[in-house]
């Protein structure tokens, strides 16, 4: 399908749009403006700085067609002034003989004969210092790395670490994901922390429409036509979040000569929409578990309160009286209190959780004593009073 939308028979696509939409010229060879979202802006400026002040192997990895070549590009574009890049073809990535012919045709020096490349490799490195000392340090750009015959790469990145770091010519490599575990070993590998791995992401549906929009509207198109969510939503299926997908899909996308329909196509939009409301989901899942640690603790201290409080002990007060001329001693420990003449001393004693209280006394008051009126029979094991019953007549004598 690619190779019918690309052909060239009849004037190619753009003829098409040219006269389909009035398109001044094609939005999608168009160079500028640089594309910076989808962290493109991000992985520039980590070159820029690299580059420029660091000592460690940069390595750039993404999808075909995800700008890795067009990112390299901006940055010598913009880092050219201060920066002296070198690139390397594929083709010098072959084997040790042309790696080394490249590397000193930058130098622009002849290649020592008869001595190891290895040797020669490191040398480099060691003379490319003397530019960084002048201004200009030397930034090696291989792309599409990971085609390079194997041990290339390994040679390059021990002679740059060999040297001085901080100062030798950079290696900037660009190839698939997993590069960089090629390269470094892995994770935890002696070279793993002398890399500074950048990965590139996929292309996202705003992505596309960011991508697009100041590029239609230069051309002179119709934003609002070209754009449309049907027809955005169509290219970020067909393109597969690549640039180079895209720029051959737009152009059959805009003349319906491809769309897509069905299941595709609400799957992928509702895979956009969780992508883009992911944080929205996060910011709620926290809000909810904050609301139920809350609601929790709220219920834990109504319940609290609602419930008994726990009485530490109870009480029992009794009640001793000082009168005149007469002394109160109250034993240590024993937990009550004395209180001056004229007053009332009470004793907190427990007693079986109820807390018992005696009527306050004075000087001038005492405590009733009451006494038993009559006898106590325990014949049976209760007791009897014959308190308040008349006295029994004594019986008559009988006369004589």
């Amino acid at each position: 399908m690619s190779d019918e939308l690309s052909t060239l028979e009849g004037g190619g696509l753009f003829p098409r749009l040219q006269q389909r939409f009035g398109l001044r010229e094609d939005p999608l060879a168009m160079e500028s403006p640089f594309f910076p979202d989808a962290q493109r802006q991000h992985a520039l400026e980590t070159l820029r700085h690299l580059c420029g002040f660091g000592d460690m192997v940069l390595v750039l990895t993404g999808g075909h067609g995800f700008g890795k070549t067009r990112l390299l590009g901006e940055l010598v574009r913009s880092e050219s002034s201060r920066l002296e890049f070198v690139w390397l073809p594929t083709a010098a990535l072959a084997n040790r003989e042309t790696l080394v012919k490249a590397l000193y045709m930058a130098l622009q020096r002849p290649v020592p004969q008869g001595e190891d490349p290895g040797d020669l490799i490191v040398r480099y490195m060691e003379q490319s210092c003397d530019a960084t000392r002048k201004g200009r340090r030397q930034v090696l750009l291989l792309d599409d790395a990971d085609q390079a015959a194997p041990g290339v790469i390994s040679l390059l990145v021990s002679a740059f670490l060999a040297s001085d770091p901080a100062a030798a010519a950079i290696p900037v490599l660009t190839g698939q994901p997993g590069l960089e575990d090629t390269l470094s070993g892995g994770k935890g590998a002696p070279l793993a922390e002398s890399v500074h791995h950048i990965d590139l992401p996929a292309l996202g549906r705003d992505d596309i429409e960011q991508f697009l929009k100041p590029r239609v509207a230069k051309a002179g198109g119709n934003v609002e036509e070209l754009l449309s969510r049907r027809r955005i939503d169509s290219i970020f299926v067909l393109s597969q979040g690549s640039f180079g997908r895209l720029r051959r899909t737009a152009p059959a996308v805009w003349l319906d000569m491809a769309s897509v329909k069905g299941p595709s196509l609400a799957v992928s939009g509702l895979a956009g929409w969780f992508r883009h409301a992911r944080w929205a989901v996060l910011a709620l899942a926290l809000l909810s578990v904050s609301w139920w640690v809350v609601s929790r603790q709220y219920d834990d201290a109504v319940e609290r309160e609602a419930s008994p409080l726990a009485v530490s002990e109870p009480i029992t007060r009794s009640v001793i009286t000082i009168g005149p001329e007469t002394e109160s001693y109250v034993p240590a420990g024993s937990g009550e209190r004395m209180i001056p003449e004229g007053d009332e001393i009470v004793s907190s004693v427990p007693q079986n959780g109820v807390e018992v209280s005696a009527p306050v006394l004075t000087d001038s008051e005492e405590t009733p004593i009451v006494e038993p009126a009559g006898e106590f029979l325990r014949d049976t094991g209760e007791e009897i009073s014959n308190a308040g019953l008349p006295e029994p007549e004594p019986e008559p004598e009988p006369e004589p």
